[in-house]
């Protein structure tokens, strides 16, 4: 079956037999799921919190998540039935100060703040961590698959 990627800043639904596809570092994809109506929808997102002057509504937790919404119920999801799968948020950057919460922690808390408000409940996460992941969401099963990406790195050759 066809598979929709989804890109960084982007979001889509689907309400056929498509697969969602999307490959995450220390963005979050949160995905909304009408089980009994077969939509689903997937939003990338890179950054908590909108900037006054940006325009893209996919690229922050605190407009995608209801735009997301808005789009499912657009298209026949039911809100009391909807389902939220939330994946990626690592810490791909080491960082100076460890007081300080990654942008992945702070995503993935925006994320959760922002399904709180529209009271959809989270029943699958994997996030956090230090390392991205490839996330496969087939809309006619509810299925997530979730593949970790491993780094691989070579100093030097052997003769």
């Amino acid at each position: 079956m066809e598979t929709v990627t989804v890109k960084m800043a982007e979001m889509d639904v689907v309400t056929d037999e498509r697969s969602l596809k999307t490959i995450l570092g220390s963005c979050v994809g949160v995905i909304l799921h009408d089980p009994g109506q077969h939509i689903s929808g997937l939003a990338h997102i890179m950054l908590p919190r909108k900037s006054r002057d940006d325009t893209a509504t996919a690229k922050y937790a605190d407009t995608a998540v209801p735009a997301l919404l808005a789009r499912l119920l657009a298209k026949g999801g039911r809100q009391a039935a909807l389902q939220a799968l939330l994946i990626g948020g690592a810490q791909m950057f080491p960082m100076g100060d460890s007081r300080l919460a990654s942008i992945g922690d702070q995503n993935v808390e925006a994320a959760r703040k922002a399904l709180a408000e529209i009271r959809v409940p989270i029943i699958f996460e994997d996030i956090g961590g230090t390392v991205g992941r490839t996330v496969t969401y087939d809309n006619a099963t509810g299925q997530v698959l979730v593949k970790t990406l491993h780094s691989v790195s070579t100093k030097g050759a052997r003769a």
